[in-house]
């Protein structure tokens, strides 16, 4: 967003107008001091306001300079997030704002980011400047505590949670990936590789599609005919020496027919390199399966994968769908979006 800006800081001070050719993508990121492909995230975000015209093999374009009004005529979307999401995922949270901006085009986009502790006070004083403001906005809340939620379901405004929403809200729009699908594929994939155990690297904070997740692969397993203590679930951060040495913990306990549940791209890096290290061969060398993924990898990955078939540009297409609808007809009932998953097995 912050490149988005300079860009178009360039094109006002330099008085380009309507059709004027602007910078090719190699020469904006010289400007801006970035990569390529930074730099076209940033080109592909003022193309969704309307800003420039990208057209292919000719070249950049001025647009209309003018944005369009938003659907309900949202001014704002402000996105509720922890710094840290936005470390591990930011190609994703990039391509969910240049989503939601292609249908928002006159709403102003940005990131708030969440303090480590309590956030009550931040969120109550950020929806008390929204209301004050009289400037219709939407919120877009991603990995967000459950107050967080409660206060913006309070609030009326209109919102979306990117994730699934805790027990007692109800009401809200949600776009979230099949959990129940992921602990079929799960239980599936464990069951299929006669997997006596099956162990979850989660994260250190539960939401609620992890809750559902795990409630649902243990029913699976137990029908598939595993017993109680067959299924285990290890909370861990996500810091690479500490998930190699509780893997290694894990490894020793189990030493044969183990699956690793893998619920972050972090963790299954981790535990493979912890595999190897201890130079596991045969049935003593776990299946791994990483289900916390975001968007579909590049190129080979190492281990079996489960993906959503949506893009992150369509996922931030849906969200502002679902806001748009929102600031149209509040009095709409707020619709879900379940996104489809599948297995990869490399």
């Amino acid at each position: 967003m912050e490149l988005a800006q300079q860009l178009e800081a360039d094109i006002r001070r330099k008085q380009l107008k309507p059709g004027d050719p602007y910078l090719p993508l190699a020469d904006a990121a010289r400007m801006l001091g970035v990569g390529t492909s930074t730099a076209n995230r940033a080109l592909q975000l003022l193309a969704q306001r309307g800003i420039l015209e990208r057209v292919q093999r000719r070249g950049t374009f001025i647009g209309s300079l003018k944005r369009e009004a938003s659907p309900g005529l949202l001014k704002r979307v402000f996105m509720l997030v922890h710094r840290s999401y936005l470390k591990q995922e930011g190609l994703v949270a990039d391509g969910v704002l240049v989503g939601i901006q292609g249908v928002l085009p006159g709403a102003d986009v940005q990131f708030n980011f969440l303090p480590a502790t309590d956030p009550t006070d931040y969120v109550d004083g950020l929806i008390g400047e929204i209301l004050r403001a009289k400037e219709p906005a939407g919120v877009v809340l991603t990995k967000v505590p459950f107050v967080v939620q409660r206060a913006v379901k309070d609030s009326g405004l209109p919102a979306v949670v990117h994730g699934s929403l805790y027990p007692s809200i109800e009401g809200m729009a949600w776009v979230d990936q099949d959990n129940l699908a992921i602990a079929r594929l799960v239980a599936n994939y464990a069951t299929a590789n006669d997997c006596a155990q099956v162990c979850a690297l989660t994260r250190e904070v539960m939401f609620p599609g992890d809750n559902v997740v795990l409630r649902e692969l243990g029913r699976l397993l137990g029908a598939a005919g595993h017993k109680a203590g067959e299924l285990s679930v290890a909370h861990l951060p996500d810091d690479r020496q500490a998930i190699m040495s509780e893997v290694t913990q894990i490894v020793h306990r189990h030493p044969t027919d183990l699956c690793l549940l893998c619920r972050s791209e972090a963790k299954a890096e981790a535990a493979v390199a912890a595999i190897d290290r201890l130079q596991l061969k045969g049935r003593r060398r776990p299946r791994l399966i990483v289900s916390g993924l975001y968007q579909r990898p590049a190129g080979d990955y190492p281990v079996p994968y489960i993906f959503p078939t949506m893009r992150s540009e369509e996922i931030g297409s849906a969200i502002g769908r679902l806001l748009a609808a929102q600031a149209t007809d509040p009095k709409a009932t707020p619709a879900q979006i379940v996104i489809p998953v599948e297995l990869a097995e490399g």
